[in-house]
């Protein structure tokens, strides 16, 4: 499924998480794979080989051949998903930067929002579509093979992703299906965070629905559920659950971003030369009630900036003899960030580039002040 990467916090890693396994490049799209594909991998080619011992016990071991063969096959069905949503995505020039394969909790790394209704219900529904076809594939090749193992393999195939489209089609996030109807809904309003909260409210009913699943089951056809039954309900149904909890408190957070301001949020600051002593630079803050230093050079311009962990690392006694200048960090090219900008602009610089202070200039290029990522956290709790 497509994952849009809303801004939770103000700084995402961009290295893969631990247990990752990184697979190499496709279309530029780093592809990685979970360390948890290999057990599932050997349990379904397990289960699978007991199907193939069954109709064909003269296959002996190579049985397992053929089921493991099929879970690959499998797996790549996945990655076509993947890809459908990807190619499409930089089709609309928006970047995309993984594509993560696992049979549960596959996605495509979508940086960035959809600008249109449009854009966001194609990237989002030609995965589930290109699992269709996939399907549809693997359907006909059933029917050419007519007999042997073949045939069961690529019945078998067609059924998984017959499975996986109609799946990700339901209308809930995080699912794509979740998408698609934010896609409408947000035609429909013109708001796409009313869309997302709509998509997230969806899916937490299909959730409830997945976890009543045994019972109805049990209820209305007369079919016991079995402690398998349990815990797989039990299982989609808390993903289905998180994922769409957590796209309902993205869109609360981000309907508050355009009120948050740097304006607002920056720390006056005090400039001085990278010799004042430190004890001077606190003195001077407290005395114009600023909350930042910022270092300049000989001509007045800013170059580094002094943090209040920095000023607190060095001891009382020490400040007269420590210059600001021991204890400043350089301004980095990408840690500066203008009075004017406001929220997705904010979560933006600091996604961009990471850090704990941010020079704040005025449109004529003056010292503002001091954003502190803290500042801004707080902010977001705040709110």
């Amino acid at each position: 499924m497509s994952e849009p990467r809303d801004p939770q916090s103000p700084a995402q890693p961009v290295g893969p998480p631990p247990g990752t396994w990184v697979l190499g490049r496709v279309k530029g799209i780093r592809l990685t794979m979970r360390v948890t594909w290999l057990p599932v991998a050997v349990l379904l080619a397990i289960g699978f080989s007991t199907i193939i011992g069954q109709q064909f016990p003269d296959l002996g071991g190579w049985r397992y051949v053929a089921s493991f063969a099929f879970v690959v096959a499998f797996t790549v069905s996945i990655l076509i998903h993947e890809l459908a949503h990807a190619l499409v995505a930089m089709r609309f020039k928006i970047p995309v930067t993984e594509i993560n394969l696992g049979f549960f909790a596959a996605g495509t790394h979508i940086e960035g929002e959809r600008k249109t209704p449009f854009e966001e219900f194609a990237v989002s529904v030609v995965g589930p579509l290109a699992s269709l076809l996939v399907g549809a594939v693997a359907y006909l090749g059933s029917r050419a093979a007519d007999e042997g193992v073949a045939y069961v393999a690529l019945f078998e195939l067609a059924i998984a992703n017959l499975i996986v489209g109609i799946t990700n089609l339901l209308p809930g996030l995080p699912l794509d299906g979740g998408w698609v109807l934010r896609a409408f809904v947000w035609k429909l309003t013109g708001n796409m965070h009313t869309g997302t909260v709509a998509a997230a409210w969806a899916g937490r009913l299909i959730a409830i629905a997945v976890l009543a699943a045994p019972v109805v089951l049990e209820e209305v056809f007369n079919r016991q559920p079995t402690i398998i039954d349990f815990v797989i309900a039990l299982a989609v149904g808390f993903f289905l659950w998180m994922g769409s909890t957590a796209s309902l408190m993205q869109a609360r957070l981000r309907r508050r971003l355009p009120a948050l301001q740097v304006r607002n949020l920056a720390r006056r600051a005090i400039a001085v030369h990278a010799g004042t002593p430190v004890s001077e630079a606190v003195r001077l803050a407290g005395e114009q009630r600023a909350g930042a230093v910022v270092v300049i050079d000989g001509e007045g311009k800013p170059h580094a900036l002094v943090s209040e962990s920095a000023v607190n690392a060095v001891a009382p006694n020490q400040r007269p003899w420590t210059t600001v200048g021991e204890v400043a960090t350089r301004i980095g090219s990408g840690h500066i960030i203008g009075v004017n900008d406001t929220g997705e602009e904010i979560l933006a610089t600091l996604r961009k580039n990471p850090a704990s202070e941010y020079l704040v200039l005025d449109p004529e290029g003056k010292v503002y002040g001091v954003l502190t990522s803290a500042d801004v956290e707080q902010a977001f709790r705040n709110r």
